[in-house]
């Protein structure tokens, strides 16, 4: 049995990750900004904690006695972080240093896994995109993933810690239950909350984007993978991704015969034109190539999108059912 502390640990990716971990009989520490009530965790396993995530002094508290660091707090925004690059940093920058110079002093090499993103590659990279694909960053959101993935492998270098930065592709499922508050790159969570509520699915142009959709339950099996692999553990970054690419048209297509099919609603499909102000990176096609994560560690997504989709409607009405919560769960 260790001890792992999950940065947001009460976000979308982190309630999941959190039990899984829980079930496996570790105890958590969990820091969060969210104000959500707590995860279904036995309490003698769990300690929830509020930490000011800039402040080395802070890492070096929330650091005693932890076997593993898991990082996934971070704010999600795009546009945001494109208004205001200065913030962006001090709230999703700042705290990688910290922790870096808390490790340091804390002479003790941590195992550290990062949650960055595909889309640090850009929006026109050759597909598909593996571990060796040139970087290309066209974001600020983009631009700070890769400045923290640095600041791991320079530190896992240095022999600081030992770090390993997942790189992931449009997360979805339902997960555990929790919301995922990406507004803006969260768009099948987001199609597939509306369908079951039973509104229309609106789509820029004919919705020919491709993307690469990973579902929830396979990339907390490759945190945890990446967390009992030393090899992994080598201050690179890896591409976590199902490997097959779907117009965003043909997404919302099967997310709309689940609706039919599992709650019996039929969803409006709407094609309405491009907004002038959409980013770039809102315009890739993405599909992702896995194998280098794989051969480290055995690690293989389980869930086809259109599994993955059935999965959401079905749990989400049985929540629904049992306990007379609204469909929102994403």
């Amino acid at each position: 049995m260790s001890t792992v502390l999950i940065t947001g640990g009460r976000g979308y990716i982190g309630t999941a990750l959190a039990e899984r971990l829980s079930g496996e009989g570790h105890r958590l520490r969990l820091v969060s900004r969210a104000s959500r009530e707590p995860v279904a965790i036995p309490p003698e396993q769990v300690e929830y904690v509020a930490a000011d995530l800039r402040s080395a002094d802070a890492w070096l508290s929330l650091l005693a006695e932890v076997d593993a660091v898991v990082h996934l707090s971070w704010r999600t925004d795009l546009h945001a972080a494109e208004a205001s690059p200065r913030e962006d940093r001090e709230l999703n920058v700042e705290p990688v240093r910290a922790l870096v110079r808390a490790a340091r002093d804390l002479k003790r090499a941590l195992p550290v896994i990062f949650a960055s993103t595909v889309t640090i590659v850009g929006p026109t990279p050759r597909i598909p995109v593996s571990d060796t694909t040139e970087d290309q960053p066209c974001s600020v959101y983009d631009q700070h993933k890769l400045d923290c993935e640095t600041m791991f492998l320079e530190a896992t270098r240095a022999g600081v810690l030992r770090a390993c930065s997942l790189r992931l592709s449009n997360v979805y499922g339902y997960g555990s239950g929790v919301a995922s508050i990406n507004s803006n790159r969260g768009i099948l969570n987001a199609a597939m909350r509306r369908a079951a509520q039973g509104g229309a699915l609106t789509l820029y142009g004919n919705g020919e984007y491709v993307r690469d959709f990973t579902f929830i339950g396979d990339v907390v099996d490759a945190v945890c993978r990446a967390l009992g692999s030393a090899q992994s553990l080598n201050g690179g970054h890896y591409v976590v991704a199902c490997g097959q690419g779907y117009t965003l048209a043909q997404a919302f297509q099967l997310v709309a015969q689940e609706a039919l099919h599992c709650a019996g609603r039929t969803i409006e499909l709407r094609n309405v034109p491009e907004p002038p102000n959409l980013h770039p990176i809102e315009r890739r096609n993405f599909v992702g190539d896995s194998t280098g994560f794989q051969k480290l560690t055995g690690w293989r997504p389980q869930v086809d999108l259109p599994s993955g989709i059935r999965d959401y409607f079905e749990r989400s009405l049985t929540r629904s059912r049992t306990s007379g919560a609204p469909h929102e769960a994403a």
